[in-house]
């Protein structure tokens, strides 16, 4: 049974419905499910929405980064985005087929803020709030993953899924089933928060706890889709429902940080031309955008979003946030 909320911002139960979509991505429902906006903040959020015990049934079995990825599989994920990235990308496309195998692969190339804080002398423990396996970190891939951070600092996770905090309990890595569970005592110098904001059921528990538990001169950083980015301009009903139950534009995260004493130090907005192919090969773009696109057509897409990029009106971003002192 669906539940409905009010604003996890501001508590209004005033909202204006915006768009309406089912499950196309993952397919576990015919359920249609709304967004609306709050009439007096403006915050996004599915509504109705599944509960926190009803959640569950509409992920697939095979969510991406509950499971863990093999070693091979990893390897070759490395070398297929070195490929399509790299100087000699367009020889690929001499031969049709193969270049249009690597397109998927093609993305912009971001520094990984977790790294840069460390190496740039940032103390204290890393949490990882929604981790998955902690083999494989959406976008980042096996680097920006807790069992290739054990190199720079210690490390820990959050994770609801058990199958996963089981898997890093082999590694030793502490990793535990929710916010409530994290010993009171712990501190940390940097929380991240890797695509999983959207799926959380209130947001506002989770700026209190960065608020709470960040050492002084500590970070947090939230990537998360960017629902003032152009694809959702274009089309507003290209969201992950029921499971992304936000829909974040940076004004909303800089409305939940003021009220948690934090400050925004770095935002940066980006896209990447997979995201379009294969919302169209789902149905949830016009289908007068190619389904498929050779390699070097995707290259030169990925210039073009670039510049929307630049403005703000990419697809995802990434905030970084410092504790007021």
């Amino acid at each position: 049974m669906l539940e409905t909320v009010a604003c996890d911002y501001c508590g209004s139960t005033e909202c204006i419905p915006v768009t309406k979509q089912t499950d196309k991505l993952h397919q576990t429902t015919d359920e249609v499910f709304t967004i609306v906006r709050c009439a007096v903040c403006g915050l996004h959020y599915t509504n109705p929405r599944p509960s926190v015990n009803e959640i569950g049934r509409y992920y697939a079995e095979d969510y991406s980064f509950h499971a863990a990825s093999s070693k091979n599989r990893r390897f070759a994920l490395r070398i297929a985005e070195r490929l399509a990235n790299g100087y000699f990308a367009s020889v690929l496309d001499v031969i049709p087929a193969l270049g249009r195998r690597f397109t998927p692969y093609v993305k912009p190339c971001i520094l990984d803020p977790v790294r840069t804080f460390y190496s740039a002398g940032g103390k204290g423990a890393f949490l990882d709030i929604g981790c998955g396996s902690g083999m494989s970190a959406h976008f980042w891939g096996e680097s920006g993953a807790l069992l290739a951070y054990r190199q720079l600092t210690e490390v820990a996770g959050v994770e609801v899924a058990v199958s996963a905090r089981e898997r890093l309990a082999t590694f030793g890595i502490e990793a535990w089933a929710g916010l409530a569970a994290v010993p009171t005592q712990r501190r940390f110098g940097m929380i991240r928060m890797n695509w999983s904001l959207e799926h959380v059921h209130s947001p506002s528990q989770y700026f209190s706890f960065l608020r709470e538990r960040l050492l002084p001169g500590g970070r947090a950083v939230i990537a998360i889709p960017n629902y003032d980015g152009q694809i959702y301009r274009l089309a507003p009903d290209c969201v992950e429902l029921p499971i992304h139950l936000y829909h974040f534009r940076p004004k909303d995260i800089e409305n939940y940080a003021n009220r948690n004493g934090l400050r925004i130090v770095g935002l940066r907005t980006f896209s990447y031309p997979q995201m379009y192919v294969y919302a169209t090969q789902v149905g949830l773009f016009p289908d007068s955008f190619p389904s498929q696109l050779g390699l070097r057509a995707t290259r030169a897409f990925q210039l073009t979003l670039d510049l929307f990029d630049q403005t703000g009106y990419g697809n995802d971003m990434i905030v970084e946030l410092a504790l007021d002192e």
